[in-house]
C-alpha cells in the first residue's frame, strides 16, 4: 500500500478553521485563547472536523497520532477518542470503520482498515477529545486519489455553543451541527466549548468574519446565571453584525426542564431576537429550546435532563431542518 498523509494536495482538511506549527489542528484564534484561557482545552479537541478525498482503492487503511488521550466521564470510550470512517456521497455516507485502538487510553494512535467497493469519496471524522498530532492514509498500490466531491451549499454552516453543540454524550459524531450538514451536504465549523463558551466579543468578531452560510447561535447552557446571559448575549450578536450583517441567524435557548429560570433564559435569547427583528434585521430566528423535541418525552432525549443524546440531537436537527426549509434560509 502507498503512503499519504492528509498534507496531500488531494486531501482535504474540512471544520478546522486555522492552522500553525505549533498547534496544527487548533479550533480557535490564537488571541482568543490567550485572552479567555478557559478556552484552551476545547482548543485542542479537533470537534467536527473531518478528512475528505475521493478514491477507488479497494483497501484503506487510516491512523491518527493522537495525544492528551484520556477518559470522558460523560461519553463512551468510542465516541470520545476514536475517529469515524464514512464512504459515500456525504449527504448519505454510510458507516465504515472505527479508528480505535483496543489498548484503551495508553496508545499514542488510532488506527482501522476497511474495504471500499468502486469509486467513492470517504470521510474520517476526528476524534473528539484527544489532540491530533497527524494522520496518514495508506491506499492499495495503482489506486486513484482523488479531491472530495464539493459540498452542494458553497459556504459553511457555523455553530457556537455549549457542550451540546460540542457533541457531548452522544454516541457518534453525528450530533446535531453534523447530521444538519448532512441534510444539506454543507461543511460545517463547530465552535461548541463545554462550559466556556460565554460570549465572548472577539469570538463573535471572528466569527463575524467567516463566509458562512447559516450561524447557529446557541450558548444558553454555558451562561453561568441568567444574568450572564442577558448581559452578554446581545452584545455578541452586535458584535457579530458588525462583521457580518447579513448571513442568516438561528438563535436557540437551551432544551431543559420548563422550569422558571429556563423560560427566564429564553426570554432573553428572545429578547435578543426581537430587538434585531425591530431594527431591521431580516435574516434572524429563534427557536424556543423547549420545542427542540417536539412532542416527543424529553426524559428519553437526553442523558441528565441537560445534554441530548443520540435522539435528542437527532430531534434537534429535524427542528433546525424544518425552520430553514420552511423559511428558505438555504436555497
Amino acid at each position: 500500500m502507498i503512503r499519504y498523509r492528509y498534507t496531500n494536495e488531494n486531501m482535504k482538511i474540512e471544520g478546522i478553521y486555522g492552522f500553525d506549527e505549533t498547534h496544527r489542528f487548533r479550533r480557535y484564534p490564537e488571541a482568543v485563547v490567550e485572552k479567555y484561557p478557559r478556552l484552551a482545552d476545547a482548543d485542542k479537541k479537533s470537534v467536527g472536523a473531518r478528512l475528505r478525498f475521493r478514491t477507488d482503492s479497494e483497501r484503506i487503511r487510516v491512523v491518527f497520532t493522537i495525544s492528551n488521550n484520556y477518559p470522558d466521564i460523560a461519553m463512551s470510550f468510542f465516541h470520545a477518542n476514536s475517529a469515524y470512517a464514512y464512504i459515500g456521497d456525504y449527504s448519505r455516507a454510510k458507516y465504515a470503520a472505527l479508528v480505535t485502538s483496543w489498548d484503551t487510553y495508553k496508545s499514542d494512535t488510532i488506527s482501522a482498515e476497511f474495504v471500499n467497493d468502486g469509486m467513492n469519496d470517504i470521510t474520517v471524522f476526528f476524534p473528539q477529545n484527544p489532540t491530533v498530532e497527524d494522520i496518514e492514509v495508506f491506499l492499495c498500490d495503482g489506486a486513484a486519489l482523488l479531491p472530495p466531491t464539493p459540498h452542494r451549499v458553497k459556504l459553511p454552516f457555523v455553530f457556537y455553543g455549549s457542550s451540546i453543540t460540542q457533541q457531548g454524550h452522544t454516541l457518534t459524531p453525528l450530533a446535531y451541527p453534523t447530521l444538519l450538514s448532512r441534510f444539506f451536504d454543507a461543511d460545517f465549523y463547530n465552535f461548541g466549548a463545554s462550559g466556556n463558551a460565554q460570549g465572548e466579543p472577539e469570538l463573535a468578531e471572528h466569527l463575524g468574519k467567516i463566509g458562512k452560510s447559516v450561524f447557529f447561535y446557541d450558548y444558553d447552557h454555558n451562561a453561568p446565571t441568567p444574568e450572564h446571559l442577558k448581559n452578554t448575549h446581545e452584545a455578541f450578536f452586535r458584535v457579530f453584525r458588525e462583521y457580518d450583517p447579513l448571513s442568516p441567524v438561528i438563535m436557540t435557548s437551551r432544551p431543559a426542564d420548563d422550569t422558571p429560570e429556563t423560560e427566564e433564559r429564553a426570554a432573553v435569547v428572545r429578547a435578543t431576537y426581537e430587538n434585531a427583528v425591530a431594527n431591521g434585521d431580516k435574516n434572524v430566528y429563534f427557536i424556543d429550546g423547549r420545542t427542540l423535541f417536539g412532542k416527543v418525552d424529553p426524559n428519553i432525549c437526553t442523558t441528565d435532563r441537560t445534554h441530548p443524546n443520540d435522539l435528542g440531537h437527532y430531534l434537534i436537527a429535524k427542528t433546525a431542518e424544518k425552520l430553514i426549509r420552511e423559511k428558505n434560509i438555504i436555497e
